[in-house]
């Protein structure tokens, strides 16, 4: 009985929670906010996930593989940030010269933002100040701490440790004798 309620709270967890992943802009940015994988469990949740048509496609994921995990797929990116309450990114706002106007644009008063902001570095303190000015909930995931505690939120560690082990490889392949 003690594991049907703990099924059954998992299965409600995410339950009314619109979540929207728009395609990254930021040039050579290959990465995704959400994976297929992802998108299954947050749908099993109850979360209804929009995501724009070719998010994954730097990441090799399919917009085939986001529907058959259970999300929408919508062509525009105005759809996206229209219908969802949350927006999840992986790089922080910024100006879209496809569409000439600022991602930030996008977003309305209460819409949550979760990205890696880089909110301290100098170069995004106007982009900070416009997601204040428009009353957006941000958060960053490059503010996390990287203790055992924060460890299933830590992105930035896993990220570098797969930068790490690339990085590696890539020396090795560029050595003139076999090691």
């Amino acid at each position: 009985m003690k594991s049907y309620y703990r099924i059954r709270s998992l299965a409600m967890q995410f339950e009314g929670l619109i979540v929207g992943v728009p395609r990254e802009i930021m040039p050579g940015e290959k990465r995704v906010a959400l994976t297929p994988e992802v998108v299954m469990r947050m749908s099993r949740g109850g979360a209804q996930v929009i995501i724009e048509n070719d998010a994954g496609r730097g990441a090799y994921f399919r917009d085939e593989d986001y529907e058959e995990a259970g999300a929408r797929i919508v062509r525009r990116v105005e759809e996206v940030y229209e219908a969802a309450q949350v927006i999840l990114k992986v790089k922080e706002p910024r100006y879209d010269e496809q569409t000439q106007r600022h991602e930030t644009d996008l977003l309305r008063e209460g819409q949550w933002l979760i990205s890696f902001l880089h909110p301290a570095a100098p170069a995004n303190h106007d982009m900070v100040e416009m997601l204040a000015g428009r009353r957006v909930v941000a958060l960053t995931l490059d503010g996390i701490p990287r203790i055992t505690r924060a460890q299933t939120m830590d992105a930035l560690t896993s990220m570098s440790t797969v930068a790490g082990y690339k990085a590696v490889l890539m020396a090795a392949g560029e050595l003139c004798r076999f090691i």
